[in-house]
């Protein structure tokens, strides 16, 4: 009987070692990252790859997982009620088996385990990818049983979609962790995160608004053209027959130049390029997929009965995805630009405030509250300003150059030594 009672002991032993390892497997896999592994693998970690091809049936291995554990416990509370019932009767055995199993597999072959490979499952999935194979092919006839039980009563109560692995906001979560982990930097977290947005948003939430637009009629001559691409800063000018909303194409200042100064004769017919025009329910990734495929840098955002309500550039969304991006058009209109006469040169969208700091000018506006220039012309002036308009403001005078669309563009600012009283006077 000494012999048996040593036998089973040993195998007692054997199956609770077995448990914890079916504990540690479970744990293990559930918790692995694919992404690790998948880079694991491309460095050339063979274990990797194993538990990479073992998960890609994630069913099959976790139901051989929980048919092994069941098996070896019932196997191990069995054994154990019997050695217990033979060393201390069947009064005591039972209830004495029970509390001290329940307290071995639940330390020794669920909470320690499970939590050693929580800690570590990359690299102990890999370690024990070599028995799992083996508990594979054992438990191959039971779990082919009872995946195909499963499949039976999954037919019967699926609702017939699939769900997804995670959804956007959990992706979102993740990327958050990763760099409180410090595996991310902010910018690349802010980069991912604006391209799962990208798809989300349309383009009216970057359009240039109709009001915005620097356009030309057709019939513009060719010195007006150019004094338009000289004062605007910008590369590409749309083009329409009328108003607004016939835009018919776009001109692009490379295009424009090169004709000029070969020195010979020619038309807008001749530089304007063909343009694309979109709803303005269009998404941004739709919108750049537009520009990619077309091989163009504008759009023009239609409304549902054909008319402008802007203009979206490959910049516009690009800075969607990385930020502002800067260009030597955005410095030219809006730094302060001096003239050979002294005067400078401001744009009407351009900070008051900082000019006045730039330049060292102390001066009362008056309450003037807002921030751009232009709006500081309306507000002296109490209406709509028009081109040739003058505000004086102490020893400043301030002179509408340019408005485009009930919009001022560029003003002129005189500094004189002596100060004037502060009045206003159309040109």
């Amino acid at each position: 009987m000494t012999q048996f009672l040593i036998a089973a002991s040993l195998l007692l032993i054997l199956l609770i070692i077995m448990s914890a390892f079916f504990s540690a497997s479970e744990t293990a896999y559930t918790s692995v990252s694919r992404i690790k592994l998948k880079s694991m693998a491309k460095d050339g970690n063979r274990k990797s790859v194993k538990v990479l091809r073992m998960t890609e049936n994630y069913d099959r291995l976790i139901s051989t997982i929980l048919i092994g554990n069941n098996v070896v416990n019932i196997t191990a509370s069995t054994l154990s009620a019997w050695m217990f019932t033979v060393l201390f009767g069947a009064a005591w055995g039972v209830p004495l088996a029970t509390v001290v199993m329940t307290v071995v597999i639940l330390t020794f072959g669920e909470i320690v385990p499970k939590s050693l490979a929580r800690a570590n499952a990359e690299s102990l999935s890999g370690r024990l990818s070599g028995p799992m194979s083996v508990a594979l092919k054992v438990l191959a006839p039971l779990t082919w049983l009872f995946e195909k039980l499963t499949s039976f009563l999954a037919r019967r109560f699926n609702s017939g979609t699939d769900a997804p692995s995670f959804t956007e906001r959990e992706l979102a979560t993740i990327v958050d962790e990763i760099e409180g982990e410090g595996e991310l930097e902010k910018t690349e977290r802010d980069l991912i995160k604006s391209a799962m947005e990208f798809d989300d948003k349309t383009v009216d939430s970057v359009v240039i608004p109709r009001v915005d637009i620097v356009a030309e009629d057709k019939s513009v001559t060719m010195e007006e053209l150019k004094e338009t691409f000289l004062t605007s800063g910008y590369s590409r000018l749309p083009i329409y027959d009328g108003d607004i909303d016939s835009i018919i194409g776009v001109v692009y200042a490379k295009d424009f130049y090169n004709k000029h100064f070969q020195g010979a004769d020619f038309k807008i017919s001749d530089i304007i390029r063909p343009v694309k025009f979109i709803p303005e329910s269009t998404t941004l990734a739709h919108a750049l997929a537009e520009i990619q495929r077309s091989i163009v840098q504008m759009l023009v955002v239609v409304d549902s009965y054909g008319g402008t309500v802007g203009i979206v550039s490959l910049e516009d969304l690009l800075e969607e995805l990385v930020g502002e991006i800067w260009d030597e058009s955005d410095e030219i209109r809006h730094t302060v630009v001096k003239e050979s006469d002294g005067s400078y040169i401001i744009t009407g969208d351009a900070n008051i405030w900082d000019i006045m700091e730039e330049l060292d000018l102390d001066l009362d506006l008056d309450g003037y509250d807002e921030h751009s220039a232009g709006g500081f012309m309306q507000y002296k002036l109490n209406r709509v300003p028009i081109k040739g308009d003058k505000v004086w403001v102490g020893n400043a005078l301030f002179k509408i150059r340019s408005v485009r669309n009930r919009r001022v563009r560029l003003i002129q600012l005189q500094i004189t030594e002596e100060p004037e009283k502060d009045f206003m006077e159309p040109e």
